[in-house]
């Protein structure tokens, strides 16, 4: 068969849609399906517009989406299916709202897809019934059928996984950070996440050889970035894959999402595990996105998240003793969390020297406890899915106003991101490598022909983020990591602060900021206050 599969982009503005790696779940389907003859291509809005033509003569198009990518999915969908062409969705939001989906769907693949998808292929050439497929919605000849659901895979199962083809992505060239997933599943419960009611808490993982089998296959020049939900699971298991890595001599830099608390070897007594973050600064780990989500104890404990706002602080300082950067994630906006909290999260990044930073408000992703608690209060204030990104205010939070919530997550980016940080930043870091500075520009030719091209594309913005690559072809790998260092988190803020302002000021959001100040307002009145 004739099989195109698209990841759409969302139409907000968000900290997604610059995001240069695509998600895996398509290309490793790709490559089963193209195992069994299939003629199989992906596109991702994100790397490469959609060749409409190209789809509109498949035999089967599937998409994949987020909560935030379903309505512009949906809208592609239903000109394929007008067309005549069978179209399946997938993915954690259609997987808890197939009902949904089928209404521009033929097929709805719930939960883990990759065997789910071989067996459908099998329904619509003939050789098996949809009744008989674990994991499938579809349109019965009574109405809409949800047969049982599948259940996830066994480790030996996804041990023998084939590794996601990337080259099946049209525009994979374009890729920032080379994806690479060497687990599935988190043994944690936060209670605003979907990956555990997606994949379980029963982490599945790869033979350490085959994930090191995979990264002997990393382009030059290209970063890595485990896509684990959580990197650091089984310390054992992780230490032996960063061991075969630092053996192998394996130069790129690396990055992955991993808890505070992989710092220590003994979380009650408080010491390091200096084995495993000393294998990591050899490997040349270079980033670590942590999951803080807030340094309010009341908010970690709604939130389920298991760890003090001691263990935060101390990750930073034990992260950036071995020079690994810190990316902290965090959650506005739960029933614990006020403005003057809000505010404290902020001042408590910047004074602990977070590098760069996500401020997210809470969002009910459907199949989440959060959800089903936030939809049995009636507290949920929209049902426009393209908002659903952790940028826009969906909840009737407990003790602020939606449009209150909504600002303070905007001003908590442009706070922490303001320019003079940046700049203090970056000054910082050349007058301490200034020797090497200067060192580097006389004995790299490579590196002054290049300055022209890397002047030419830091005047827009939209250029910024592919700088690193320019860089990183005219320098080897030690000098360009030590390079790296001192520019990288300064230009990053300051593409960051420019893109809160853009994002701020999109039409689409300036009309929905202009909702909650009207829905704020009018509950004032309500409420017997000046307006």
């Amino acid at each position: 068969m004739k099989i195109r599969m698209v990841e759409t982009r969302s139409h907000s503005h968000n900290v997604y849609d610059q995001s240069l790696i695509p998600r895996l779940g398509l290309p490793q389907i790709g490559a089963i399906l193209t195992e069994q003859g299939h003629d199989v291509r992906i596109y991702v809005e994100t790397l490469a517009p959609v060749d409409m033509d190209d789809l509109l003569s498949a035999d089967l198009v599937g998409f994949s989406t987020t909560t935030a990518t379903t309505p512009p999915a949906f809208a592609m969908a239903d000109k394929v299916r007008q067309a005549g062409i069978p179209v399946v969705f997938g993915g954690a939001h259609v997987t808890f709202l197939p009902d949904q989906a089928l209404e521009h769907a033929d097929y709805v693949v719930r939960g883990e897809g990759h065997a789910t998808m071989v067996e459908l292929i099998d329904v619509i050439e003939g050789r098996r019934e949809p009744a008989d497929v674990p994991g499938l919605s579809y349109h019965g000849e009574d109405g809409l059928v949800h047969t049982p659901d599948r259940e996830n895979c066994s480790n030996a199962v996804f041990a023998e996984l084939p590794v996601p083809d990337l080259s099946l992505i049209v525009g994979n060239e374009r890729m920032g950070d080379w994806p690479v997933m060497t687990q599935w599943g988190c043994p944690f419960n936060c209670n605003f996440c979907s990956v555990i009611k997606m994949f379980g808490r029963k982490v599945r993982h790869r033979p350490v050889e085959a994930v090191l089998e995979e990264l002997e296959n990393v382009p030059a020049g290209k970063s890595v970035f485990f896509y684990d939900d959580n990197f650091v699971v089984d310390k054992k298991r992780t230490k032996a894959l960063l061991r075969g890595m630092k053996e192998r001599g394996f130069k790129f830099p690396w990055s992955a999402q991993v808890r505070a608390e992989m710092i220590y070897k003994n979380k009650r007594s408080g010491e390091w595990d200096t084995e495993l973050l000393d294998l990591m600064r050899d490997t040349f780990c270079k980033m670590v996105y942590v999951g803080y989500e807030s340094v309010n104890p009341a908010a970690l404990e709604e939130y389920n998240k298991q760890q003090t706002v001691e263990e935060i602080a101390e990750s930073i300082r034990a992260f950036h003793d071995y020079g690994i950067h810190v990316h902290g994630m965090f959650v506005l906006g739960c029933d614990a969390d006020t403005v003057e909290t809000i505010r404290s999260t902020v001042s408590f990044a910047i004074r602990n020297g977070v590098d760069t930073v996500q401020f997210l408000t809470i969002t009910p992703l459907p199949g989440t406890d959060f959800y089903y608690e936030m939809e049995a209060a009636n507290r949920i204030i929209s049902d426009d899915w393209s908002l659903y990104d952790g940028h826009h205010v969906l909840i009737e939070p407990a003790n602020m106003t939606p449009y209150e919530l909504q600002m303070e997550s905007f001003k908590a980016m442009l706070n922490f991101y303001a320019p003079r940080r940046a700049w203090k930043m970056l000054a910082g870091n050349v007058i301490r490598e200034l020797p090497f500075l200067i060192g580097l520009f006389f004995k790299e030719r490579k590196l002054r022909l290049a300055l022209p091209k890397i002047a030419w594309m830091s005047l827009s913005p939209k250029n910024w983020l592919k700088i690193p690559k320019v860089l990183s072809d005219a320098l080897d790998i030690k000098h360009w990591l030590r390079l790296r260092d001192v520019f990288l988190v300064p230009f990053f803020r300051r593409y960051a602060f420019q893109h809160t302002r853009e994002g701020l000021f999109q039409p689409q959001n300036q009309k929905y900021i202009a909702w909650l100040r009207k829905l704020a307002q009018g509950r004032r009145q309500a409420g017997g206050m000046a307006s």
